[in-house]
C-alpha cells in the first residue's frame, strides 16, 4: 500500500491506495475528492470567500480578512493580537500589518494591556460597528446563493450538523 504525497501538501492525512478499488483507512471515507469531508469542507470555504469578495468589492470598504477580523472582534469584544491572528489563521507579525492598516483606517483600535503591558489588545471603533453591518448583509447574501434549492429545514440542517463538526474538532483541537 502506498500513499498519495499530494494529500499532506494539502494539509491532509496521507490516502492509502492499492489497484483500482477505492480503498480508504476509514470505510466511510473514500478517495474521490468530491466526497472527501476535509476536501469539500476547504473548497466551499474557498468559493465562499471568493463570492464574498466579489460582492463585498461595492458595497465594504474592507478586505475579506478585515471583515473577518471585525466579525471576531463583535463576537468576542476586546481580544489581545494574538489570539485574533490565532482565529484568523496567519502569523502574528501577519495580523500586525493587516490591525495596522485598519488602525490608519479608524476600524480599529489597540491598547497596552493594563495587566500586561507586551499584550496588545484590539477593539473595534463606532466606524467598525456601522460598517460591519454591510458586511454581514454581503454574508448574508453568499449564503442564500450557497443554498439555493435547499428547504428551510435543509438549510437549518446542515448549520447544525456543521456546528455539531465544528464542536467536536474544537474539543480536541482547542484544548
Amino acid at each position: 500500500m502506498r500513499s498519495l504525497n499530494c494529500a499532506r501538501c494539502a494539509g491532509f492525512a496521507p490516502i492509502p491506495t492499492m489497484t483500482n478499488e477505492t480503498l480508504s483507512y476509514n470505510p466511510r471515507m473514500t478517495t474521490q475528492l468530491e466526497e472527501r469531508f476535509g476536501f469539500l469542507i476547504s473548497d466551499v470555504g474557498r468559493l465562499t470567500g471568493k463570492r464574498y469578495d466579489d460582492l463585498a468589492k461595492s458595497s465594504v470598504d474592507l478586505t475579506r480578512a478585515q471583515c473577518r477580523a471585525l466579525a471576531y472582534l463583535a463576537h468576542y469584544g476586546d481580544i489581545n493580537q494574538a489570539r485574533l491572528a490565532d482565529l484568523l489563521e496567519v502569523a502574528p507579525i501577519s495580523a500586525g500589518r493587516l490591525l495596522d492598516r485598519m488602525e490608519e483606517g479608524g476600524w480599529i483600535e489597540r491598547t497596552a494591556n493594563p495587566e500586561d503591558r507586551r499584550e496588545r489588545q484590539v477593539r473595534m471603533t463606532p466606524k467598525a460597528e456601522r460598517t460591519l453591518g454591510k458586511a454581514r448583509k454581503v454574508g448574508d447574501e453568499v449564503a442564500l446563493e450557497a443554498l439555493n434549492g435547499f428547504t428551510d429545514e435543509e438549510a437549518k440542517q446542515l448549520i447544525a450538523l456543521l456546528q455539531r463538526v465544528r464542536g467536536n474538532l474544537s474539543r480536541l483541537v482547542d484544548r
